[in-house]
């Protein structure tokens, strides 16, 4: 291995990995503090703020606080951007060194971020289409899905988790049929994060008063996004119990993980829907289905790891007689 591949770099790597899944949940909280405070048209046009500064100014028809959450969401997105560019420089500086795939996630985060930044300002052109809105949520789903695999995949490469095929460590080994059943859990939870963002759609919490809403029966998106994820508990209880005693260690960990979550998760979105759908749970309710999605996709990559050859034993060379 060369000396740009060296432990500091494959460290700093995992670190950067780190902050660009912390700083893309991050942002889809915040992202949710602008909805449930109706702050979604604090700055009325995009770029600009109100058509002819980029920064706030006070007027206009909305608090300044609620202009303030608009505004702190959009500067989130430049930091966002910031780290997701740095990783992806960091592996342009040694991507010889570098799986294939993990080069592509690298670049694949900031022109992402891109795209969802231009996508922010269509939504605030559009006065926050519910469907546009929809969209821009998902899409940041995507973000974090690539920012997981790109700090799985590094910690794979940084030498944290056991990938050898010998007979020693078996992390690296997974059966088909469990990949196979880590993909039905993935596609699942996406189902509940489509189905999710329809009950949002139809919902009370539209981003800003006047914003028309989907029209749905929000008692039968709700109904229909509960049997979704009632489907994906019943599929991680399965994924535990097969990966109990016989399941790598670290797919075992993160399986048992994502469980936790979701039962976090559920009992959340139970209670706010029996109790009017309070604006700070609806906010953490939506941070923690950008965590359960992000531990998923952790369950998924966990998988599929990059399996390498085993260090091999060094045999001494015989004594000159």
């Amino acid at each position: 291995m060369s000396p740009s591949s060296g432990p500091a770099v494959r460290d700093r790597l995992v670190q950067l990995a780190v902050a660009a899944l912390a700083t893309n949940v991050m942002i889809v909280f915040t992202g949710g503090l602008v909805r449930v405070t109706g702050s979604g048209l604090g700055c009325p046009t995009w770029p600009t703020c109100d058509g002819e500064t980029v920064v706030p100014r006070p007027g206009g028809d909305h608090a300044t606080w609620q202009t303030g959450v608009e505004f702190g969401n959009r500067l989130l997105t430049f930091v966002v951007l910031a780290v997701a560019v740095a990783l992806a420089f960091e592996i342009r500086r040694h991507g010889h060194d570098l799986p294939a795939r993990l080069r592509l996630l690298g670049w694949a985060l900031p022109a992402g971020v891109v795209a969802q930044a231009l996508l922010g300002g269509l939504t605030v052109l559009a006065e926050l289409h519910p469907l546009i809105v929809a969209a821009h949520f998902l899409l940041s789903m995507v973000l974090i899905a690539i920012a997981a695999a790109l700090w799985q995949r590094a910690r794979e490469h940084a030498g944290r988790v056991e990938v050898h095929v010998d007979d020693g460590p078996v992390d690296g080994y997974v059966a088909g049929g469990l990949r196979w059943a880590t993909t039905a859990l993935a596609v699942a939870a996406g189902a509940v994060l489509i189905l999710g963002t329809l009950v949002t759609a139809s919902g009370p919490h539209a981003g800003d008063p006047g914003t028309p809403r989907l029209g749905l029966d929000i008692r039968f998106a709700a109904i229909a996004h509960a049997d979704a994820v009632w489907l994906l508990v019943g599929l991680t209880v399965a994924l535990v119990a097969v990966t109990w005693r016989h399941g790598p260690p670290g797919l075992r960990r993160a399986v048992r993980v994502l469980l936790a979550l979701e039962l976090v998760q559920g009992t959340i979105g139970y209670t706010q829907y029996a109790t009017g759908i309070p604006p700070a749970l609806v906010a953490v309710h939506i941070l923690g289905a950008a965590v359960v999605w992000a531990t998923a996709v952790t369950v998924w990559v966990r998988a599929r790891p990059q399996l390498v050859p085993a260090p091999a034993e060094t045999t001494p060379a015989p004594a000159a007689s």
